[in-house]
């Protein structure tokens, strides 16, 4: 039994940044898209997805987009100053939608931000997701350097239990990539995979 998935309980995917402009080789050569190819997360995501709506439970779509204007967009780190510059991920662009190998329905959650680097800043994750009740998240996507390390920070502070889908996800390195998963994510969430999390959520 996976802590947190615990028949009872409810959880919901948040699937991070799996947009064409980031993941997506086509639009953008980067280490991070290499080792989301290298590891082959997408169709593992896709088919944990497909386990939470079998089981009832939300997918949430987290992106992070740039205002057409840039009104909003604070460049007050590197990385923001870096997706300033590309210009990649403005909203409505096909860089900025979800890769095609993860189906997005119209029953999930797709939730948006202009700002800030992980996804519940400045955003209606949280409310959505006490809307369906939700006790646990289950995390995927990209990236273990920052937006997944920010997500169950934050995640826990809001009171949700969290749940790393570890070969659902991928850094920017192999090694960043491991480092985060046993060393940083052991101390905020309960780190499994793809398949144990789909049999959980079954049974539960």
């Amino acid at each position: 039994m996976i802590k947190g998935l615990e028949p009872g309980k409810r959880a919901a995917l948040i699937i991070s940044e799996c947009q064409n402009g980031i993941v997506n080789p086509a639009f953008v050569d980067s280490p991070l898209s290499r080792q989301v190819a290298a590891r082959g997360i997408l169709p593992r995501i896709d088919r944990l997805a497909a386990a939470f709506r079998a089981a009832g439970l939300p997918v949430a779509h987290c992106l992070i987009t740039l205002p057409k204007d840039m009104a909003g967009w604070n460049v007050n780190c590197l990385l923001a100053a870096r997706l300033a510059k590309e210009m990649v991920l403005v909203a409505g662009s096909e860089g900025a939608a979800v890769a095609p190998e993860i189906k997005v329905l119209d029953t999930d959650i797709v939730s948006e931000r202009h700002h800030g680097m992980s996804p519940f800043t400045s955003t209606r994750l949280d409310a959505d997701l006490r809307r369906n009740r939700i006790d646990t998240v289950v995390l995927a996507g990209v990236s273990t350097n920052i937006a997944l390390p920010g997500a169950a920070t934050e995640a826990v502070g809001n009171g949700y239990g969290v749940v790393l889908a570890e070969d659902c996800t991928a850094g920017g390195t192999a090694e960043t990539h491991q480092m985060q998963v046993t060393m940083h994510f052991p101390l905020i969430a309960t780190v499994s995979n793809g398949d144990a999390v789909a049999r959980a959520i079954g049974a539960a």
